[in-house]
């Protein structure tokens, strides 16, 4: 199972689809999918999800929906994880694309903008039940509606290594971004080292130093506020609160993590199952001096999700089934299989315990409590157009800026330059 994607299939999907939606090969706007009788065969396609562990799930929840509308069939397809993005794309251009189909948002967005998924916010009448960030990564930047109902999600909470904090003066753990930075050059000056990565866009979203990445055609993220917190990161630098090792790894997905586990730096962040699956696992001793706290600003949001076919045969039925299968029971029924995700409805996040498993160490039950709770402000960063490939390049150049080779706006600059340049057209 996947929960963050690269965005090069939104690249290619968008290339491929656009012969498809300048000539007229998707279908035309016609009776809302919410009509009609809920009848016939469907067709529905999970990714990488087939296995001892999920398939009796869906097996289940198929035969429920089926049983109860008499006539329906479903059939369930699940594809391999490697080549997913390959495969939409297939299926897409030859006008295969299964009825109900797990997407993330950026697969969603590339098939919403050629117009191949129904528009839920106009055709379903419980979008409402779900957590609003989640409806929100599947609305997107120059199309109306909304296009996929959240389906299992991830978020990230703040990690903090109590005695260090202590040894460095600071009583307790940081309450805001700002505080942190303010902590750092505290801690700096005892020998401390705070930061176990550099920023990057997303991170400078989460904080609230640019309100978007892409807006109205353009990446957006070279804001004078975000330039201003590398700069800040820069001094932090020469203080000491920035390890080497911060520096050399930027860019690299889970570096930060691995640092902590290390025990040399004062924070860190990850998502919320870190107390078993990580920490109590990787770096047993480290765990009595870890504290836990809820995520800064706009906490991220990873999201999977279910969409429905605008070309279906029977959109009745295909709505009704995804409305199904992304129910509060069956998304209660899944997470539980599905550690350290939660479902995408309000109501299922607001009882942890109905689909949390029983935590090994007391921190974990907090660490699920906080997730739980900053589901309703959490919110997807970056845009299907910004790609891992530009993150990563904006990381590089925003190590170069924290060394003091270039200045803050220079690398932010670059960044968007490059990512600019490399966007799908």
């Amino acid at each position: 199972m996947k929960i963050r994607t690269t965005g090069a299939a939104g690249i290619a999907v968008a290339t491929a689809l656009a012969l498809t939606a300048c000539t007229g090969g998707t279908s035309s706007p016609g009776a809302s999918a919410s009509e009609g009788k809920i009848t016939g065969s469907i067709s529905f396609q999970t990714w990488s999800l087939k296995n001892d562990k999920f398939t009796p799930y869906f097996e289940a929840v198929v035969k429920a929906f089926e049983k109860e509308h008499p006539g329906v069939t479903v059939n369930w397809i699940d594809q391999p994880g490697d080549g997913y993005e390959d495969k939409v794309l297939q299926q897409a251009g030859s006008g295969e694309l299964p009825d109900v189909i797990n997407l993330p948002p950026e697969y969603a967005y590339s098939l919403a903008s050629a117009g191949q998924l129904v528009d839920l916010k106009k055709d379903s009448k419980v979008l409402g039940d779900y957590v609003d960030g989640g409806v929100g990564a599947y609305k997107f930047d120059g199309l109306d509606g909304s296009f996929g109902f959240p389906w299992y999600l991830g978020t990230e909470l703040n990690y903090w290594n109590k005695d260090l904090l202590a040894k460095g003066g600071v009583a307790k753990a940081p309450a805001t971004f700002e505080d942190t930075l303010d902590a750092a050059a505290k801690l700096a000056a005892s020998g401390v080292a705070t930061m176990s990565s550099v920023p990057s866009p997303k991170m400078l979203q989460i904080v609230g130093a640019t309100d978007a990445i892409y807006k109205d055609g353009k990446f957006v993220f070279n804001t004078p506020k975000a330039a201003a917190v590398i700069d800040r990161y820069a001094k932090l630098y020469k203080a000491g609160a920035i390890t080497a090792q911060a520096l050399q790894v930027a860019g690299t997905a889970g570096s930060n993590v691995n640092i902590f586990n290390t025990g040399g730096v004062v924070w860190t962040t990850a998502g919320p199952n870190y107390i078993d699956k990580d920490v109590a696992v990787n770096a047993p001793n480290l765990l009595p001096n870890v504290d836990v706290t809820n995520g800064f600003g706009n906490p991220p949001l990873f999201v999977q999700g279910i969409s429905v076919s605008k070309k279906s045969k029977n959109s009745a039925t295909a709505l009704a089934f995804a409305e199904f299968v992304t129910n509060t029971s069956n998304q209660i029924a899944f997470v539980k299989l599905a550690a350290g995700f939660f479902p995408g409805t309000k109501a299922a996040n607001a009882d942890p315990a109905a689909f949390a498993g029983t935590p090994v160490n007391e921190l974990q039950k907090v660490a699920t409590s906080l997730a739980a709770k900053q589901m309703g402000n959490a919110k997807m960063t970056g845009a299907p157009q910004y790609t891992e490939a530009m993150e990563t390049y904006a990381k590089q150049q925003i190590a170069l800026a924290v060394t003091g080779e270039i200045s803050g706006k220079e690398a932010l600059d670059k960044a968007v330059q490059y990512a600019q340049q490399n966007v799908a057209k």
